[in-house]
């Protein structure tokens, strides 16, 4: 586009361009505020015992690696339980050594879609800081990746997303995946412990081994969803406090009729989807300048997660029948089309 003030300095212009207005650095605000906010559930606690073990491991040192398995269904908030437990293990924080040099202990990684395992490999050379495409044959890479989690004390590696190992066009064998996890714990110079994050594909990744010598080596953790007769109450104490204490706002007189209920359902019961609803109700309220959440939010709010535009017969917190709305989740934590119902091609506000 023309710059339209030829006398203004470029930098001053550029810098204008990153800025937001008023009323949406407003919203950006609040959003980091309420995004920020960690709210525990009963699979924090049994989690940080299996982490703490793998610190222990790694303090003592007189036993090889070993594999912690997360599994979790799409939406169940897998990660932000791991990367929240791994800020409890102090020993495994980064570090800088005597000659001024950054060390990390931990690493965390995303395994890109469709991976193989020399995928993951140049993954965690990219979190080291090698820039480009590092190239050469499955060994080297491996060796190299090694070599570097040496220099660089890395003892715990956590792969998140691990499903995508087995989603590769060339499938994998699972037994070559276990077998390369396998080498890394077995390593004499530098054994590795590892935590696998993904969906319940993962699970069984042991069974491949023929010997059996992974069985010991390794501990299964399966992420459970909140249920309403359960943890109905703390979801509702989350709505308040996420919309007053975070956001600012409040919870307008007129709400859906078992909201709390309804909410849940409409996530399948996903503590992440909980949130994301959540999210979309209070950034919609801001963005028509209300300082309430109402009804009219989270209808919007499931609208733009379900993309059901403006179909009310298919929005959980439009209809009174709201139970017979049931939309699976897929494999990417997106709400699928409603079973058995008609999609809308109908756009509403958003």
């Amino acid at each position: 586009m023309e710059n339209l003030d030829r006398n203004a300095p470029t930098s001053s212009l550029a810098e204008s361009k990153r800025e937001l207005d008023s009323k949406n650095q407003r919203i950006a605000d609040i959003m980091n505020r309420v995004r920020s906010a960690y709210y525990k559930t009963k699979n924090d606690e049994q989690l940080e015992v299996h982490l703490r073990r793998i610190e222990r491991g790694i303090k003592d040192g007189s036993e090889p690696g070993h594999i912690l398995i997360i599994s979790g269904e799409p939406g169940a908030g897998k990660s932000e339980i791991v990367k929240h437990g791994l800020k409890l293990l102090t020993t495994l924080q980064d570090y800088d050594d005597e000659y001024g040099e950054r060390m990390r202990p931990t690493l965390y990684a995303r395994a890109p879609e469709a991976c193989s395992m020399v995928d993951v490999n140049r993954e965690f050379l990219e979190l080291y800081g090698y820039e480009g495409n590092v190239t050469g044959s499955p060994t080297t890479i491996g060796h190299k990746t090694r070599r570097t989690m040496r220099n660089f004390a890395t003892k715990l590696v956590v792969i998140d997303d691990f499903q995508h190992v087995f989603d590769a066009p060339k499938k994998m064998d699972p037994r070559i995946i276990l077998h390369t996890l396998k080498n890394s714990l077995q390593d004499v110079m530098w054994p590795l412990y590892f935590v696998v994050v993904g969906l319940p594909d993962i699970e069984n990744l042991v069974d491949y081994d023929p010997h059996k010598e992974m069985e010991r080596r390794t501990d299964r953790f399966v992420v459970e969803n909140p249920n309403f007769a359960d943890d109905g109450e703390y979801i509702a104490w989350i709505v308040k406090d996420v919309i007053e204490n975070r956001a600012g706002l409040t919870l307008s007189k007129d709400q859906p009729f078992e909201l709390i209920a309804r909410l849940m359902h409409a996530a399948r019961d996903r503590i992440g989807l909980i949130l994301t609803l959540i999210y979309y109700a209070i950034e919609d309220a801001l963005e028509t300048g209300s300082n309430e959440v109402s009804t009219q939010n989270w209808v919007e709010a499931y609208a733009r997660l379900a993309k059901c535009g403006d179909n009310d017969d298919e929005n959980v917190f439009c209809v009174d029948n709201w139970r017979s709305i049931i939309q699976m989740v897929d494999r990417d934590s997106n709400l699928g089309p409603v079973v058995g119902g008609k999609s809308s091609t109908k756009k509403g506000r958003k």
